[in-house]
């Protein structure tokens, strides 16, 4: 992973480069995808925290995926962790998913979650609380600016619910290549999610923007200010990352509030 990569990400969503500017890298094993494979990484700083954290995939991971949905779960390193995420979720979804008319794409989901593996899976309908736990949903306060909840419920088992950015083009009639998604279960924030189709990935061409902050955190984690795709041509790989992490803290807030 080269340097520039993280600068012109930065770039991109018209952040100051040297806020970006990564002193170390470290990463989580390989993992078989396709024909190829997957890893996540974290960029960190010269105090060794994490300030970017995201996963590799190899182009013939990409380029030989099939018909069949793929669920791989990526290990992140000890310092993602420390950063409050504990594993990588990647999902190849061959016919894309609900709503078609807006995701009925091939593309990955690339859930970056905040809780563990089993608490993720324990998100279930069997669960005599299940839709109990998807009312329950996070105050505005604890969302980025703009992102809202489905209009009705609609938890998704192994998931939670999303909540997606009203603003984002692709809800003003624009294709869509990829979409930045948070997500949420029985009351707390779980997840950050890029969604990315594997067009865009393909293409090779950079993706992605700013995000603003929540108004308050309810537990110590970094949240991203921005996300990217990209094509790394120097080691042949396809990145997805939430970028310019932000510690925040619960007893930390922001000067203007969220405004969903």
């Amino acid at each position: 992973m080269t340097i520039h990569r993280t600068l012109r990400a930065a770039l991109l969503a018209g952040m100051a480069p040297l806020a970006a500017a990564a002193q170390g890298i470290e990463f989580g094993p390989d993992m078989q995808l396709g024909e190829g494979t997957v890893r996540a990484f974290a960029e960190t700083d010269a105090a060794g925290i994490a300030t970017r954290i995201g996963i590799e995939m190899s182009e013939d991971a990409v380029g030989t995926l099939g018909h069949d949905m793929i669920f791989v779960t990526v290990p992140l390193p000890e310092v993602a962790l420390e950063a409050g995420y504990d594993h990588v979720s990647l999902d190849w979804m061959p016919h894309g998913h609900a709503p078609g008319d807006l995701f009925g794409v091939p593309h990955f989901d690339v859930h970056f979650y905040m809780t563990t593996e089993a608490e993720r899976l324990a998100i279930d309908p069997a669960d005599p609380f299940f839709m109990e736990k998807a009312a329950n949903r996070p105050s505005a306060d604890l969302m980025p600016p703009n992102f809202m909840p489905p209009p009705e419920l609609d938890p998704i088992p192994a998931m939670g619910e999303h909540w997606l950015d009203v603003t984002d083009p692709v809800f003003a009639g624009q294709p869509f290549e990829a979409v930045l998604i948070y997500g949420a279960w029985d009351g707390d924030v779980i997840f950050v999610e890029p969604m990315v189709t594997r067009d865009l990935l393909l293409s090779r061409r950079d993706y992605g923007g700013a995000l603003g902050q929540p108004a308050r955190v309810e537990a110590p984690v970094s949240l991203p200010n921005a996300w990217s795709v990209s094509f790394d041509a120097e080691t042949g790989v396809h990145v997805v990352s939430i970028d310019a992490l932000e510690a925040r803290g619960p007893d930390e807030g922001i000067a203007a509030p969220a405004t969903n």
